[in-house]
């Protein structure tokens, strides 16, 4: 009883957190089926509302967390070697990997087709964006010419139709815009640069370094009190969620083959490609890791966000024994950068709407598709389904009307949840690799901590005995 008691001590956020999402699947499917009545959109946010608080303040303490772990990791780091170039490198190895993937998943199962009906037409398309404006708006999201305006606003380039509708759409008008949603990608690199300027100015840097230092530590601690939200904030999400479904079966007729991609590509990213790339790297276990993960995976569960589970992310891996000085540099850049479930569900997602209309496109154009819809989920912000939002704009950009997009709308939801777990599994393992590859610059850099302080005391040691004599 001892054990058992200890063992659910030890693991009590995971199993209050699938408690509560058991009771809102439960709550909400009796609620829908056994109420005898018709739940109207006030009814609904009404039960979501606690879930809506408890979003808020995890949202609200993300932009705080992510620059000030970021800062304090990258002063750290400074001159401990390439550590953020490793990350590159990492990232863009996963990214090809699953771009690759998703390729042969669509091209062999091609679940549009498996969809389509007989009846459905060829649309005439029209395109309302360009891949390379979406392309060039990453880099200038990277580059904000203003920080505040950064935490609220992403920049956007706009393509305004002339009158004559004959004109193609490299001629057309260019305007931008600012739409609402924190542009992390900007914050991010300037928070690498404003760490990596502290790491260079040695000694004057130091009071910098702290503060960063214990502004991190005291985000945490709030977000641990904020954790224990979590049970009844998912409880009710999940319940609301499960009262705006219409007919559940409708949608597995639907995307039934559009599911089993998804799911089939997650699977394969998160539980044998990325462990096998840790082991090779590694030569340890990668199982290890993902199952000591349970925390952080609930949270996703529960609320399908990618910067919510941050914190959750990086007390797993420190339990662990990684670094800490790896960990938080690499799962806050990994939550705003490294979107390989966003990207695969979008790859997918885009291909899908693609084959469902009749639109043949060549081995190459897919290619490109795929490495679009990747590159649009960079730096997107990890919000709760906030991947249909950059699909639209991918299929917009090569002339694909958009309407279908509802049917995957429909299920974003649940698919969202799962596809938030692999991008847990992709920064976690990413921070284990590069915690071993760089292990021995990291114990070069602690003595170089630690020698300056043994020659102080000795210098005060010598200076007091001098003195005595």
């Amino acid at each position: 009883m001892s054990k058992l008691t200890h063992l659910l001590l030890k693991h009590k956020l995971i199993i209050t957190t699938l408690i509560g999402v058991t009771v809102g699947i439960s709550c909400g499917l009796s609620l829908k089926h056994y109420s005898g009545r018709t739940w109207s959109q006030r009814d609904i946010m009404y039960i979501k509302f606690p879930g809506e608080l408890f979003l808020r303040l995890v949202n609200c303490l993300i932009l705080p967390l992510v620059t000030s772990s970021i800062i304090s990791a990258t002063c750290n780091l400074a001159r401990s070697g390439p550590v953020g170039l490793m990350a590159l490198y990492y990232y863009l190895t996963t990214t090809t990997i699953g771009i690759i993937l998703c390729v042969v998943l669509v091209e062999t199962i091609r679940p549009g087709e498996l969809m389509r009906s007989e009846e459905t037409s060829i649309p005439t398309t029209t395109k309302t964006f360009m891949a390379v404006d979406t392309i060039l708006d990453l880099f200038r999201n990277l580059l904000p010419e203003n920080l505040i305006h950064a935490c609220m606003y992403q920049y956007q380039t706009v393509l305004k139709q002339p009158a004559n509708t004959s004109v193609p759409i490299e001629e057309w008008l260019i305007t931008s815009e600012y739409v609402a949603g924190t542009n992390v990608l900007g914050l991010v690199f300037y928070s690498l640069l404003i760490g990596v300027a502290i790491g260079k100015i040695g000694a004057s840097g130091k009071p910098l370094s702290d503060f960063f230092n214990s502004l991190t530590d005291a985000i945490m601690k709030i977000m641990t009190w904020v954790i224990l939200m979590a049970p009844i904030g998912v409880l009710f999400l999940i319940a609301g969620r499960m009262l705006e479904i219409d007919d559940f079966s409708d949608i597995i007729n639907h995307l039934g083959f559009y599911i089993l991609t998804v799911f089939v590509g997650l699977t394969l990213q998160g539980f044998v490609i990325l462990p096998l790339l840790h082991w090779i790297v590694t030569r340890r276990s990668p199982y290890r890791i993902i199952s000591k993960l349970g925390p952080a995976f609930a949270t996703a569960i529960g609320t399908s966000s990618s910067t919510a589970t941050v914190p959750y992310t990086i007390r797993c891996l420190e339990d662990l024994n990684i670094n800490p000085k790896i960990t938080k540099f690499i799962i806050p850049i990994g939550a705003a950068i490294n979107m390989d479930g966003i990207a695969l569900y979008e790859t997918i997602g885009a291909i899908f709407i693609i084959q469902l209309r009749g639109v043949q496109f060549s081995l190459l154009k897919t290619i490109i598709i795929s490495i679009t819809c990747t590159v649009s989920c960079v730096g997107a912000a990890g919000i709760p389904s906030g991947g249909y939002m950059m699909l639209i704009m991918v299929l917009n950009s090569i002339g694909v009307p958009v309407e279908d997009v509802s049917l995957i709308i429909a299920v974003d939801w649940f698919v969202d949840r799962f596809r938030t777990t692999i991008n847990i599994i992709g920064d976690s393992l990413g921070a284990s690799i590069i915690s071993q590859f760089y292990k021995k610059d990291l114990e070069e850099y602690l003595e170089e901590e630690i020698c300056p302080l043994k020659t102080n005391v000795c210098d005060i040691s010598k200076t007091h005995s001098n003195n005595k004599n």
